[in-house]
């Protein structure tokens, strides 16, 4: 039996540290970080490095689906 796909709906916050925000619900669930020519995310107490902004955000999307209660 398939489960039935959720929308959900993310936003992007810009700080003034030059970090990216990453909110679902209004709720902080991770951040992404530009270092050298990689992008460090941030879930938890979890450090994921990624080649590029896009698959870090995904990262983030990933780790929130796994995680979510």
């Amino acid at each position: 039996m398939s489960r039935k796909e959720k929308q959900i709906e993310l936003e992007v916050v810009e700080t003034p540290q030059h970090e990216n925000l990453v909110q679902i619900k209004g709720q902080t669930v991770g951040k992404i970080v530009a270092n050298a020519d990689k992008f460090d995310c941030y879930v938890g107490n979890q450090i994921f490095h990624e080649k590029n902004e896009a698959d870090a955000l995904q990262q983030i999307i990933r780790e929130y689906n796994l995680h979510q209660r």
